[in-house]
C-alpha cells in the first residue's frame, strides 16, 4: 500500500523525531518545514543542553522517559556518545514539595530505588563545590539522569531523517505564513513566505511556541519561556566543577555541570509569556531568535538567577554572562503534550506542545505521532495528549512549576541585551 505523502512544519524535537520514525516505517514522501535549517533556531531543542530523567508523578511519563533513555544511554543509538550521566537534584520549596513527593513515589513504583531523599548536609559533603547555604531547600537524588549537548542531538537527528529520505525545506520556502485548505475546509498543504505552496495528504503541526500563529490555539497552548544565562568558567575552574550533577530547583532555576567548552548554564523555572508584542490578538507566541537576535533575558529573572546561583555556589553568582537567551516552548495548561487530530479538521494533526520538558523523549516520541496518525496510539497515550478546549485542570497541589507567571512586557532589561554583553557592558 502506498503510504500518504506528510508535511510536517516545525523542525524541532517533535517535528525531527516524527520525520525520522515516519521513513523509517515506509513512508517515502516526508517534508519538514521550518524558516531555519537544521539546527532550527527557533526551537526549544537548539540549546546548549537539556535534562534527561524518568522522574515523573505520571507512570505514563515515566514509562515514556525509561524508553527515551534506554536509546540516550545505549552506545549502538544513533545519539551515542551524547548522554553525561551526571545524576539529578531535585529541589523543592513551600509550593513543589507535593510534585517532588508524587515524583518520589513514581520512581518507586517504576522500581527504580536509587532515587532517594538527599539532605543538605549530605549533598554538601558529596559535593564541597557547593558552597551556598540551601536555605529552605528539599532535595531528591536521582542517579541515573544526566544531560545531553541538546543542539547537537538535534542536528544528528536531522542529519539521519534526511539520509533517509527526509526532505527538508528552509529559509522563506521553508517559512510557513498559513496553512491550505479545500472547499470543504479538508487541509490540503501549507503556504510559504516567498509564495510558494506546498501540498500534502497529510499536514502536521510541530510548531511549539508559534502554533497559535496558524491554527486557533491560543487557548491551548500558550508560549511559555525559560530563560537561559551562560558563563565560562577557567579550566581550573572547569576541573573543579566538572563532577558537579544537575540542580533542578522547580521553584527557582536549573544549573548544569560545565560542558567540554567550560560553559555553565542556568535557566530560570519562573516562565514568562509573549502577549506583548504578539501579532495574534489574545495569544502568546514566541520571540523568534532570528527577528531579534541581540534580545535576551530580562533583567529582573537575571537578578532571580543569581539569587539562585547564590544558594548554591555563591562564588559564581555575579559573573559575567556569555549569552543571555529566551528560550520558548509551547504549553499546555496540563502539562502534557498535544499528539492528536486537530479539531474538526481533516488531514490536520498537532504534535507539539513539549511544556517545557519534551525535549528528553526526542528519540521516542515521533514513534507515538506515527502511531497515532495510524491509529495505533495506546489508548492511555491518546487520553493524556487529546486537545482539551482550553479546559483548565483541577490544582492538585503537584504542579511543577507554579511560581506565577510574568509577560514580556511587564519586565524590562531584555531589549538588546546581548548586543550590549558583546559590547563589554554587562
Amino acid at each position: 500500500m502506498t503510504q500518504p505523502s506528510v508535511l510536517i512544519v516545525g523542525g524541532g524535537a517533535f517535528g525531527t523525531s516524527t520525520a525520522y520514525h515516519l521513513s523509517h516505517r515506509g513512508y517515502a514522501n516526508v517534508t519538514v518545514l521550518d524558516r531555519f535549517p537544521a539546527p532550527s533556531k527557533d526551537a526549544a531543542a537548539t540549546d546548549l543542553n537539556k535534562i534527561i530523567r524518568y522522574d515523573y508523578p505520571n507512570p505514563l511519563y515515566t514509562k515514556l522517559g525509561l524508553e527515551a533513555m534506554s536509546v540516550w544511554k545505549d552506545p549502538n543509538s544513533l545519539f551515542r556518545g551524547l548522554f553525561r550521566g551526571t545524576g539529578w537534584i531535585m529541589s523543592a520549596h513551600q509550593m513543589t514539595q507535593g510534585f517532588l513527593k508524587a515524583a518520589y513515589e513514581g520512581a518507586l513504583k517504576a522500581n527504580r530505588k536509587a532515587v532517594r531523599w538527599m539532605s543538605i548536609a549530605e549533598t554538601k559533603e558529596r559535593w564541597p563545590e557547593f558552597t551556598g547555604s540551601f536555605d529552605g531547600w528539599v532535595n531528591l537524588w536521582s542517579p541515573e539522569a544526566g544531560w545531553v549537548p541538546s543542539g547537537q542531538a538535534l542536528l544528528r537527528f536531522a542529519l539521519a531523517a534526511q539520509a533517509n529520505g527526509v526532505k527538508y525545506v528552509s529559509g522563506d520556502a521553508g517559512f510557513v505564513k498559513q496553512l491550505l485548505f479545500d472547499g470543504s475546509g479538508k487541509c490540503i498543504g501549507a503556504l510559504a513566505a516567498n509564495g510558494q505552496t506546498h501540498l500534502a495528504d497529510v499536514v502536521i503541526l510541530c510548531t511549539g511556541a508559534n502554533t497559535a500563529t496558524l491554527v486557533d490555539a491560543k487557548d491551548e497552548i500558550v508560549a511559555r519561556s525559560h530563560c537561559v544565562g551562560i558563563i565560562q568558567l577557567t579550566p581550573a575552574e572547569v576541573e573543579k566543577y566538572k563532577n558537579l550533577p544537575i540542580v533542578d530547583d522547580f521553584e527557582q532555576g536549573i544549573l548544569f555541570p560545565p560542558d567540554e567548552n567550560g560553559l555553565l548554564k542556568m535557566c530560570s523555572c519562573r516562565f514568562i509569556t509573549n502577549y506583548y508584542n504578539s501579532f495574534i490578538p489574545g495569544a502568546s507566541i514566541g520571540h523568534s531568535h532570528g527577528d531579534y537576535p541581540e534580545d535576551g533575558v530580562p533583567r529582573q529573572i537575571e537578578e532571580e538567577m543569581r539569587s539562585f546561583m547564590r544558594d548554591m555556589i555563591p562564588e559564581l553568582a555575579d559573573r559575567p554572562w556569555v549569552s543571555t537567551r529566551m528560550c520558548w516552548d509551547g504549553d499546555t495548561k496540563d502539562v502534557n503534550f498535544r499528539v492528536c487530530p486537530f479539531p474538526n479538521t481533516e488531514n490536520l494533526y498537532i504534535a507539539t506542545a513539549g511544556s517545557g520538558h519534551g525535549f528528553k523523549f526526542m528519540p521516542v516520541i515521533g514513534k507515538y505521532v506515527a502511531d497515532m496518525l495510524e491509529g495505533k496510539l495506546e489508548n492511555d497515550y491518546t487520553d493524556l495528549w487529546k486537545w482539551r478546549f482550553g479546559a483548565i485542570p483541577p490544582k492538585t497541589g503537584k504542579e511543577p512549576h507554579p511560581y506565577p507567571q510574568r509577560d514580556l512586557g511587564e519586565l524590562d532589561g531584555w531589549k538588546g541585551r546581548n548586543k550590549r554583553i558583546i559590547q563589554g557592558k554587562l
